[in-house]
């Protein structure tokens, strides 16, 4: 699978300028114990996007590949995780091809920034990038190479609402737009709740 392939399902784990969403019938973690209470910065994580998404990416430019203009969807879902983290399991496939995903994201207290780590399909796993808040938006960015040159990607969080939001994940390189995919995510409510697989 073509490396940033993955940034389609990038982690959907930010968001923490954003008001506490309202219950929509999702369940929401619990901390286990008063010992292991989050920062504030993952709390707001947690209470964002803790529960079961619908999915779907519309891939509108991957330079070089048959995948523009193609399609996948699927679930993901977000629960709470060892070391105060948040855990995002994702799914989808398509006429895009198949992906399965998995994030892993804290908060990084002495840099005041997330942290993100990430395995897909075959790729193993790498940390990938930081995340920070630009506006309302939360945005992670990181480089990679593609085809020997260095290329910046970024992964922006908006529109975010207690039951919908979107990623807009973004490639450039050498000033040119090489990756361009947009997923919207809508919260499955619990009685909702299916895996398409």
């Amino acid at each position: 699978m073509n490396k940033f392939a993955t940034t389609a399902a990038s982690i959907v784990l930010f968001c923490f300028t954003l008001e506490q969403p309202k219950k929509t019938g999702a369940a929401f973690p619990k901390w286990d114990s008063d010992e292991f209470q989050p920062v504030p910065e993952m709390q707001r994580l947690v209470d964002t996007f803790a529960g079961e998404w619908r999915v779907s990416e519309t891939f509108a430019l991957e330079v070089g590949t048959p995948r523009q203009e193609k399609t996948r969807q699927g679930t993901v879902s977000f629960r709470v995780g060892p070391g105060v983290s948040l855990i995002e399991d994702y799914r989808s496939n398509g006429s895009a091809g198949n992906l399965r995903f998995l994030g892993l994201l804290w908060w990084d207290q002495s840099a005041q920034l997330y942290r993100l780590l990430t395995c897909a399909n075959n790729e193993g796993c790498r940390l990938r990038g930081t995340a920070k808040s630009e506006g309302r938006d939360l945005v992670n960015s990181w480089e990679e190479k593609v085809d020997g040159k260095v290329a910046t990607f970024k992964d922006s969080f908006v529109d975010i609402l207690p039951t919908s939001f979107r990623l807009v994940s973004e490639g450039t390189a050498e000033g040119k737009a090489i990756w361009r995919v947009i997923t919207k995510y809508e919260r499955l409510a619990e009685k909702n709740r299916k895996d398409p697989f």
